[in-house]
């Protein structure tokens, strides 16, 4: 008995047959028998790619799996490090003008170079290679960051990782939405709660980490050069020693051994020493690890869906990039600007950047003033994780509601009462509320914003629509939130900054309520791809 599929194909097939008989008693033509195996072909060639599309309508759990371990594990090292930098530039003796710039360095220079790797990575398609080369060189130039503590070193190293590190977040978020299935892309968001809460564990384990540490307000100690020094000398002595082991001399070899030894010790003995904001750029080194792991083992996901393609389809793709069928990416650009909901959004994303950029850079350094140490900053970013976990996961449902416009203007709503708790808190537990609000607005916010930004992006733009936005928040606007943050606070204080900004975030929350208000038609709510035949209506 043959198994059901096998009889349903039969019968489709017999239904075709008797189909072209019909067909072929009505013409009575050689020529019309041709045209209907044609069509039958064709038919079956559309059942089979429907059916193909159907089994592709949910994302594989190991991909799940691994996406999850990637959020995880690279925003756990981000949470171990990014939070405490304001206020290790405020232990190193640094005044407010001074961290705001700093502040600014970073999103300024997203700003610039994010769009320019986001047309690299979708001209060469291949996020992969880009996104690993530029998360090791961006790691390894941010743990070179403590070895000096002069502004204009820190300046130069500030610039030189963010100039590697602009993309990488956007790269991990489109590569996500690319795997994920059309089903499945809405419920980005409980993805992306993995990654919040490895932030907030990051985050509140150094932060106690420090709070232990006997030297936590000293500024890290800027004199390395005995170290390396002894170290260089070392391994000299080593080089010298082992070309005279050709000699087959045993005293050499164990010498050099002996050499080799010492020097793991004192590595050892150097890292128990570590102490205060040391330990933040330590545990963000070792955290890296797992997620850069995770990052290859990704890469290794899309070199096995390509290698499944058959080889034909691979030519033809090769031919079309060489004919110029490879993204018009200053096309794209052009259409995104002639687009109203577009040009809204990216304004509003432009807001909350610089909104960000001013309690992101001095909301610690408040809690800091009121006598906050690492373990009150630590418990105040675990409660923001762990309350932005849940938003994360209903994030989709409350933008199918409200849509993505009304989701950001509440974001900046959510700004005004921070900015107001900070500004009147008197103990550092006073600012949990602040924090707990934090993270719901920026869950809601992030989640949004990917989720639209991809589904607007025209054809082969994923990538440079999300360095795009994140260009907009973590770039130009943070970077001017950060150089009017710091500059408030090194006139006003910071309490008199907070009040100030609460009070133009709700002048611009009233005016673009009202905007909102008396606008109609847009398609914040149901989102669609940005099309050249939709741009050439408009140019009409």
């Amino acid at each position: 008995m043959s198994p059901p599929s096998s009889a349903t194909a039969t019968m489709s097939l017999n239904g075709a047959t008797s189909s072209m008989s019909t067909a072929t008693m009505e013409t009575g033509s050689e020529g019309d028998v041709s045209s209907t195996m044609k069509l039958l072909v064709q038919q079956q060639s559309g059942s089979q790619t429907q059916s193909e599309s159907e089994v592709e309508e949910t994302t594989s759990p190991k991909t799940l799996m691994l996406i999850r371990l990637l959020f995880i594990t690279y925003y756990g090292s981000l949470g171990a490090l990014m939070p405490y930098l304001p206020v290790y530039f405020h232990s190193l003796g640094h005044g407010g003008q001074a961290i705001g710039l700093l502040g600014a360095v970073k999103p300024l220079t997203t700003f610039i170079v994010a769009p320019l790797w986001g047309v690299i990575s979708d001209y060469y398609q291949n996020p992969s290679m880009v996104l690993q080369l530029t998360f090791i060189t961006s790691l390894v130039l941010q743990l070179l960051l403590p070895l000096r503590d002069e502004v204009r070193y820190l300046v130069g190293m500030v610039f030189l990782t963010a100039l590697f590190n602009a993309p990488v977040k956007s790269l991990i978020d489109s590569m996500v939405m690319n795997k994920l299935s059309a089903k499945d892309r809405g419920q980005y968001g409980k993805l992306r709660l993995w990654g919040q809460l490895g932030f907030g564990l990051g985050s509140s384990i150094v932060g106690c980490a420090i709070s232990k540490s006997a030297n936590a307000a000293s500024p890290v100690p800027t004199s390395p050069a005995p170290v390396a020094e002894h170290m260089i000398h070392n391994a000299m002595d080593i080089a010298i020693e082992g070309g005279a082991a050709a000699a087959a001399s045993e005293e050499v070899t164990k010498k050099a051994i002996q050499t080799m030894s010492d020097l793991l010790s004192n590595s050892i003995e150097k890292l128990r020493n570590v102490q205060g904001y040391q330990l933040a750029f330590l545990a963000y080194g070792f955290m890296s690890i797992p997620a850069f792991l995770a990052m290859k083992s990704f890469q290794k996901i899309n070199q096995v869906g390509v290698n499944d393609v058959p080889d034909k389809t691979k030519k033809n793709a090769v031919v079309n990039k060489k004919k110029g069928d490879s993204p018009k990416i200053l096309q794209g650009i052009n259409m995104l600007l002639h687009h109203s909901d577009a040009l809204l959004f990216f304004s509003l994303v432009l807001v909350v950047g610089i909104t960000s950029g001013i309690i992101e850079n001095f909301a610690y350094v408040r809690i800091r003033e009121v006598g906050g140490t690492g373990k009150e900053m630590g418990l105040c970013r675990l409660t923001s994780s762990l309350c932005g976990a849940p938003m994360f996961w209903f994030s989709g449902p409350l933008t199918s509601m409200l849509g993505a416009d009304r989701v950001l203007v509440l974001t900046l709503v959510s700004y005004i009462f921070r900015f107001l708790n900070y500004a009147f808190m008197r103990h550092p537990y006073h600012a949990l509320p602040a924090e707990a609000m934090r993270g719901i607005a920026f869950a809601a916010f992030w989640s949004t914003g990917t989720v639209f930004a991809h589904k607007i992006s025209p054809p082969g733009m994923n990538t440079t629509m999300l360095m795009f936005m994140n260009a907009m928040y973590g770039g130009l606007g943070q970077s001017t939130g950060a150089i009017i943050g710091g500059k408030l606070q090194s006139l006003f204080g910071t309490t008199k900054t907070f009040l100030y900004s609460a009070l133009a975030d709700f002048i611009f929350v009233c005016s673009v309520s009202a905007y909102l208000g008396i606008r109609a038609d847009s398609n914040f709510k149901n989102p669609k791809p940005i099309t050249l035949t939709e741009y050439s209506q408009k140019e009409d």
